[in-house]
């Protein structure tokens, strides 16, 4: 049985758009937004495409929400338009409430 080929291509896809943002001068960003190690963004850019296509189709990478059960219930059980959504979402990735990794009570 292979790896599915639509997750081989989000992998792919997903590693060249960190690959390109750091490129960019944007691993901060990059680190923030797709959640990656800030290490991890360092060195894609000199990891050869091949490489990345391999890594992309052995179905080893891992990617996980960042969002805590805690904002989960939340998201269920309230309203919130978009810019509150952001804002919370934002606020969380900071460390702020949950946490960076999205502990309940706001512990490391």
């Amino acid at each position: 049985m292979g790896f599915d080929p639509d997750l081989y291509e989000l992998n792919l896809f997903y590693l060249q758009k960190a690959r390109d943002m750091a490129l960019k001068g944007k691993s901060l960003s990059a680190s923030l937004t797709l959640g990656m190690p800030q290490e991890v963004i360092d060195r894609l850019p000199a990891l050869p495409l091949e490489k990345m296509r391999i890594l992309a189709g052995v179905g080893m990478l891992c990617y996980s929400s960042r969002l805590s059960e805690k904002f989960w219930r939340e998201l269920q059980n309230t309203d919130m338009d978009e810019e509150l959504l952001r804002t919370r979402v934002l606020l969380m990735i900071a460390g702020g409430e949950g946490g960076p990794y999205g502990d309940d009570d706001g512990t490391a």
